[in-house]
């Protein structure tokens, strides 16, 4: 009995030392040899990093005039777990959000906690969906980009995604500076996974997007688009485009193109409008480039009063095989009526008694086939091959336009450089990029080069200013202003094979105002269309240009030839609203009387009066 009761004891004894050894083998797994990775799962468990999205920059033009801005916007997320009735929910989520009702009802019909039915929404749609009560809904405030000019500017400006990840124009172009840098924190979660409470500690703060400002000014921007549409719808043309830069600086003022899209709603438009065309496409200049012709033609020593035959309007060379023809029958022109009067025969021989080497050297000097290197995406390049590799009928094509490919920007540019005494600026798009009101990327400086001697540009912008006066572009004057510029059409290649239209044109007038002194380089572009007198240059192009030169220089404040510019100043201190006359100091009303005093003193001579009421004060 005693040996039996002693087995039992030691056998339970040998359990329970080996039940207390492996609790101290597993002890040691648990908090020696495994400890790392259990508290690393423990702390996945327990607590979630989160990532803060940080504040897109602002886009505003030259004047602080927002483009786009960033605004609050709710997202709209659900529980399908929680959803009661998905099918029910599907149908008025799809009359207050719109979309497919087979989309909603697939992610609600599932199992998972947390699942994206549309990102933001307006408030509008929140205030509905809210009014549903439908348990298992709920909304999450995100950023949203905000484009307030609606199409303004719209190619240029571009789009962001549903990230707020730049994709178009300045928005991808400056990305890297309005994108801002991700912030992260950490919260605790209960055994559900729900959150009960953020830690005070922010493991790395959210760094707010830079604002980039435009060297863009919007009203110049609006009279530029509001003018190119009327004129698209005027003449039935497929679209317009028009760039506005200052000569002495580079700094784009405006760049529009015609028809727009609105950036709210990128979607719904045809990608081919979120392209801006300005920088991203190239075209046959036409006439236009009879500029870069005149300049080689100068700077190689040529005299503008050497006399050419136009041929009366017809012209067989290379032994009768090829022809060549004006729009107007000419007999015997100058250079500088040559160009004036936009002859094709003229300027193909001015060509050739320079030789294409001379021609290729003046369009290459001028940055055609290369980029301008501005601070935008997909910028062209244009064409222009190397006289190696030019026909028989090249010198004749790029003589007046043809067989070269050049953007919208790079010829105003060249512009730009005949009317800054033949310094090319480099084109300049923001004029700070600053965070918080101190810059982290300050204005770009200038950079000129020079293209043309100071006495050639002289003589080729007097050359393009009888263009204006006497010659193809007259509808291009300014009442009040002197222009200078050229005018140019240029026939559409057939898309596919060889040849030109004979009934689509590109109709352009690039230019600069006042001629004196110069305060932009304008080119107006029009793509097609139709005119009681003919689609020319000179009829469709020119009006427009114009009328937006006026309307411009009316908004920059530059007084007309022969205008008497008074300046009123007063020299006495700053005037307080409520001022009392009776201890010396005036009003504000009072300010202004004495001001049109002195203005009317210096008009009209009337020392007897101005005396009198010196007396009075």
């Amino acid at each position: 009995m005693k040996q039996g009761f002693s087995r039992r004891l030691m056998v339970c004894g040998s359990l329970v030392i080996f039940g207390f050894c492996m609790l101290g083998v597993k002890l040691f797994i648990i908090q020696i040899r495994d400890r790392d990775h259990l508290v690393a799962y423990a702390e996945r468990q327990l607590r979630q990093t989160l990532v803060v999205r940080a504040r897109r920059g602002d886009v505003v033009d030259a004047r602080d005039r927002p483009l786009a801005v960033s605004i609050n916007a709710p997202s709209l997320f659900a529980n399908a777990r929680v959803v009661a009735d998905p099918g029910k929910t599907s149908l008025a989520l799809k009359e207050i959000l719109g979309g497919s009702a087979e989309d909603y009802f697939e992610k609600l019909n599932g199992r998972q906690r947390y699942v994206w039915l549309k990102r933001k929404i307006n408030p509008d749609q929140q205030r509905k969906i809210e009014k549903l009560g439908i348990d298992g809904l709920g909304f999450v405030t995100e950023s949203r980009r905000f484009y307030p000019k609606r199409e303004l500017a719209s190619s240029l400006v571009g789009f962001v995604g549903v990230d707020d990840a730049g994709m178009y124009g300045v928005e991808q172009s400056y990305q890297e500076h309005m994108g801002g840098r991700e912030g992260r924190i950490r919260i605790q979660r209960d055994a559900k996974g729900r959150s009960v409470h953020p830690e005070s500690r922010v493991l790395v703060p959210a760094r707010p997007g830079a604002d980039v400002r435009l060297t863009i000014d919007e009203v110049l921007q609006y009279i530029v688009e509001k003018e190119l549409g009327a004129q698209v719808r005027r003449v039935g043309a497929r679209r317009a485009i028009g760039v506005m830069v200052e000569p002495d600086s580079g700094r784009i003022l405006a760049l529009a193109s015609v028809p727009g899209f609105n950036s709210n709603t990128y979607e719904l438009y045809g990608a081919s409008l979120w392209k801006e065309p300005a920088i991203q496409e190239f075209y046959e200049p036409g006439s236009t480039f009879k500029i870069v012709t005149a300049a080689a033609y100068l700077d190689a020593g040529e005299s503008l009063s050497k006399k050419y035959f136009a041929e009366n309007g017809t012209y067989k060379f290379g032994g009768g095989r090829y022809t060549l023809r004006d729009h107007k029958g000419y007999g015997w022109l100058t250079a500088e009526e040559v160009i004036a009067k936009s002859s094709n025969i003229g300027a193909f021989k001015m060509a050739s008694d320079i030789g294409e080497h001379q021609l290729y050297f003046m369009a290459h000097r001028f940055g055609f086939g290369r980029k301008t290197r501005i601070s935008f995406p997909g910028e062209a390049r244009g064409v222009l091959r190397s006289p190696e590799k030019w026909s028989k009928t090249s010198l004749a094509a790029v003589a007046i336009g043809q067989e070269v490919g050049v953007t919208p920007l790079q010829m105003v540019m060249a512009v730009a450089a005949v009317a800054n005494d033949g310094l090319m600026p480099r084109p300049v798009l923001h004029d700070a990029i600053e965070r918080d009101g101190k810059k982290t990327l300050p204005a770009q400086t200038p950079e000129l080069r020079r293209v043309l001697s100071r006495p050639v540009a002289k003589r080729l912008g007097a050359l393009m200013r009888k263009v204006v006066a006497e010659g193809t572009g007259r509808k291009a004057e300014i009442p009040g202003y002197s222009a200078a510029g050229k005018t140019g059409t240029a026939q559409k290649a057939l898309p596919g094979r060889r040849g030109y239209s004979r009934s689509k044109f590109i109709m352009s007038f690039v230019g600069f105002a006042p001629y004196e002194n110069p305060r932009f380089a304008l080119i107006v572009i029009f793509d097609e269309g139709k005119a009681p007198g003919g689609a020319w240059g000179g009829t469709v192009a020119a009006p427009v240009w114009r009328r937006i030169a006026w309307q411009a220089l009316r908004y920059m404040r530059v007084p007309p030839q022969g205008a008497r510019v008074l300046q009123v100043a007063d020299s006495r201190p700053r005037v307080r609203v409520g001022a009392d006359p009776e201890n010396g100091d005036r009003t504000i009303g009072e300010k202004i009387l004495n001001a049109a005093r002195e203005v009317r003193r210096y008009l009209h001579g009337d020392r007897a009066q101005a005396a009198s009421w010196d007396a009075t004060r």
